[in-house]
């Protein structure tokens, strides 16, 4: 019988790689209306004009992403370190998701060092694709070890 860490784990994945689903899918149709051509970021100056409105919703999706992150750490456990350790993975599985779903989606990124717009709040944050898959990879794996040793 599977202990209830394991468990806990287990609905946190299922939970961050369907978000992942879901994120990839908006950025999906994001993508082909902003940049039909293809996207193809370097630096922020090449970033599609969007409308004020559309960037309004889309920051406050961005911002509702971490907190439903946060509220599914905070629902998994009672304890302070084992809610923290349940946002660091589920982030961590949601992020790594998200790239797999793009990758299957859209065949992006092309290569590891393909630049891309991590996030948009407070301003926009660009870097190649490694760094968060090298970042969430280690974080998503020391905190799933911390998960399941408690």
């Amino acid at each position: 019988m599977p202990s209830n860490a394991f468990k806990t784990a287990l609905f946190l994945s299922a939970y961050a790689v369907a978000m992942a689903m879901v994120e990839a899918a908006t950025v999906v149709y994001l993508r082909e209306l902003y940049y039909p051509q293809g996207f193809f970021i370097r630096s922020a100056a090449d970033l599609a004009v969007i409308p004020a409105h559309i960037l309004t919703v889309e920051l406050w999706r961005e911002a509702a992403t971490i907190v439903m992150l946060i509220a599914v750490g905070w629902l998994a456990s009672p304890r302070r370190g084992m809610r923290i350790a349940a946002f660091l993975y589920a982030f961590s599985v949601w992020d790594l998701g998200y790239y797999l779903f793009l990758y299957l989606f859209l065949s992006w990124p092309p290569s590891l060092g393909t630049t891309d717009v991590y996030f948009l709040i407070p301003w926009p944050w660009l870097g190649p694709v490694w760094i968060p898959l090298a970042l969430f990879a280690a974080v998503g794996g020391a905190s799933l070890y911390y998960l399941l040793k408690k």
